[in-house]
């Protein structure tokens, strides 16, 4: 049976994750921790600028150093701090110095703030434990990490940490859980130990009740201290003296070991630093809801980036160096688009109405009041109305944005794809999607020189507005071409057709499919073949494909070759235009629009 995050884990990790399982990683502890504190605390990346990695209990850190050894371990860590921001009173927190001050205990603050952490943790974990049993395995990792090391097994039963001082009492007692502990290693850790109860740790009700047992067990060894016999305390001294000369590497490591609990119960846990550009990335990934598919491909398979929107954050980021981020080079094409759409949007309001039918004279249905006269001698008294409107239709509009698409190719392809975009954003009955194939860097490669076949569904009439259609103008037209494989990845995108649905695939594009990368080579008759097969799983759902060869009538001629193969891959029926009168593709979908109907 899986546990931990093995039991979700939606893709193989890799031995250090890439940016997109970081992103994932990210999404899925946030919402652990939102089904935790029933709260939305940011769960963020740990930067130079948190300084300590404590929460304070508006936002958690992360490390970005993940790995599938270290992962939930890391998710249990996150739950942990979560836990606090629910539990612990950090007013409490900040006023400890008030609290010591009125004892005349501020000289003993480090080591009452260190056993107050240490019970608070206990208190809070012992909560989440009970409460949420579903989270044991992540915290049962985190203990494993930090507290149940075999260098701390082996310490608590050899003869380190058995002098009678502060060291030796927090070592003992951060570790007094350990089935390893050996309560005669000093002579107040057996009071102690009845002091804190663990199996009773519930009792404590808050962070207050917290620090008065913290208090109690300082005072309790402070006191101890103070009573040491003058024999007593220069044989302590000549212990402290022999163990602090002794630098064994056992020694060092179960002090590199204890070290790191310190900084746990201190909430000061090492975790790696994420750079701005990192963070700028993982967050373009995670609002873009970025998946990988796998898809089979020429007897082997090659993954395919799914871009799920382009969001601010994911121009900014350029992730795949494929936005143009301070200049807008087809700024112009999406106005004259949004132009062209309000003209066609005129010719399609029929589309919103309902067509009425009156049918007179009949045996049956209601009384025409307008016939009464004629009851006496006439049974044609009868009239019935029919209503009907247009089916709906589903257009999904993807375009080749391989860089042989730029300059007028790709101006007239924008600009009418924003004017299909506009129309569906003001028809009731018409949902548009877009989507754009190519390829761009391999965000998860420092050398950011290996292409990933990338599909990009840059919009979607139903959730969208016209301000993401806009966005639209940010592509940069480059990139490869990996048609089948970006159609199949696409397949999933695209409803069936049904009584009730219409569903078609618009498809614009210029060339053969062309892909390739280190090791793997994507062209020629297979790749033809693989794109035909990819055309005809989507056919297989009802749907209808309309497909556009973009040359000019000179290359058109020239190249019988490029044609055949085109119509081998998108059937005969695919059409070739000029990009000088690509509207005609639009003149199509408007005949398409106004041809069915659907009676209610």
């Amino acid at each position: 049976m899986k546990k931990g995050s093995a039991y979700w884990l939606n893709y193989t990790p890799t031995e250090k994750f890439n940016l997109i399982e970081l992103a994932h990683t990210q999404r899925a502890i946030s919402n652990f921790v939102k089904i935790q504190t029933g709260r939305e605390i940011p769960v963020e990346f740990y930067t130079k600028n948190d300084g300590d990695s404590m929460t304070n209990g508006q936002k958690i850190t992360i490390s970005s150093a993940i790995n599938t050894h270290n992962l939930d371990s890391i998710v249990g860590l996150a739950l942990h701090e979560g836990a606090h921001c629910i539990y612990t009173d950090f007013k409490v927190l900040k006023k400890i110095a008030n609290r010591l001050i009125q004892e005349d205990l501020l000289g003993g603050r480090q080591w009452i703030e260190l056993l107050l952490n240490f019970i608070e943790d206990r208190r809070i974990d012992a909560l989440v434990y009970k409460n949420s049993p579903g989270y044991q395995e992540y915290y049962r990792s985190m203990y494993e990490r930090y507290f149940y090391s075999k260098t701390i097994n082996k310490a608590l039963k050899g003869p380190e940490y058995r002098e009678e001082n502060w060291e030796s009492y927090l070592f003992r007692i951060i570790n007094i859980f350990n089935k390893n502990t050996d309560f005669n290693a000093l002579k107040c850790l057996p009071t102690i130990f009845k002091a804190i109860d663990l199996k009773n740790i519930s009792r404590l009700k808050n962070t207050k009740d917290s620090l008065e047992l913290a208090i109690m067990i300082y005072k309790l060894i402070h006191m101890h201290f103070l009573l040491m016999t003058p024999k007593e305390r220069k044989e302590q001294v000549q212990k402290n003296k022999q163990s602090s000369s002794k630098k064994s590497p056992s020694r060092e490591e179960t002090k590199k070991a204890f070290s790191k609990q310190e900084q746990f119960i201190s909430g000061k846990v090492h975790k790696a630093t994420s750079s701005k550009r990192e963070l700028n990335q993982i967050e373009a990934i995670s609002k873009s809801n970025i998946k990988i598919k796998e898809t089979k491909v020429l007897k082997s398979s090659c993954p395919v980036h799914i871009i799920e929107g382009i969001t601010p954050s994911m121009i900014r980021s350029n992730l795949y160096n494929i936005f143009c981020v301070n200049n807008l080079k087809y700024k112009s094409q999406v106005e004259k688009g949004i132009n062209v759409g309000k003209k066609l949007l005129h010719k399609l309001r029929i589309r919103n109405e309902q067509i009425t039918l009156a049918s007179k004279r009949l045996k049956v249905g209601k009384i025409d009041p307008k016939r009464i006269y004629a009851a006496g001698f006439e049974d044609d008294l009868f009239y019935k109305i029919d209503r009907s409107s247009y089916k709906p239709i589903n257009l999904h509009v993807s375009i080749d944005g391989s860089g042989s698409m730029e300059g007028i190719k790709w101006e007239q392809v924008l600009t009418n794809t924003i004017a299909l975009g506009y129309v569906a954003l003001k028809m009731n009955n018409i949902d548009l999607t877009i989507s754009i194939r190519t390829s761009g860097e391999n965000p998860n490669l420092s050398s950011r020189t290996a292409q990933i076949p990338l599909l990009i569904l840059a919009f979607d009439s139903k959730k969208h507005t016209l301000k993401e259609l806009k966005r639209l103008a940010y592509y940069r037209v480059s990139g490869l071409t990996p048609e089948g494989m970006c159609l199949n990845a696409l397949n999933e995108y695209i409803p069936n057709s049904s009584y009730y649905l219409d569903s078609y695939l618009i498809n614009m594009s210029d060339g053969y499919p062309t892909f390739e990368k280190s090791g793997f080579s994507y062209k020629g008759k297979e790749a033809i073949l693989d794109t035909t097969k990819a055309v005809k799983n989507i056919k297989k759902k009802g749907v209808k494909i309309l497909s556009y060869f973009i040359d000019t009538p000179s290359n058109i001629i020239k190249e019988k070759e490029l044609i055949k193969n085109f119509q081998i891959m998108y059937g005969k029926e695919a059409s070739f235009i000029d990009p000088k009168n690509i509207n005609e593709i639009t003149k199509t979908l408007n005949s398409l629009f106004l041809e069915k109907n659907l009676v209610l």
